[in-house]
């Protein structure tokens, strides 16, 4: 549970990368990414936000 507060946490630096990283690669399109680094960043943080709520699944 704490190893998730604390990556929910880091949202706040890796969150402002992402978006300058999909303004870099045009939201992915200078790459083969199938999402962007924004809504990787974003799936991420709602996962480690659901693990604090509910840590037993």
């Amino acid at each position: 549970m704490l190893t998730s507060i604390l990556k929910s946490a880091l949202v706040v630096v890796e969150a402002p990368v992402a978006v300058v990283a999909d303004v870099v690669t045009l939201g992915g399109a200078l790459n083969d990414k199938d999402k962007s680094y924004t809504e990787e960043a974003v799936e991420a943080f709602v996962k480690n936000v659901s693990d604090v709520i509910e840590p037993d699944k």
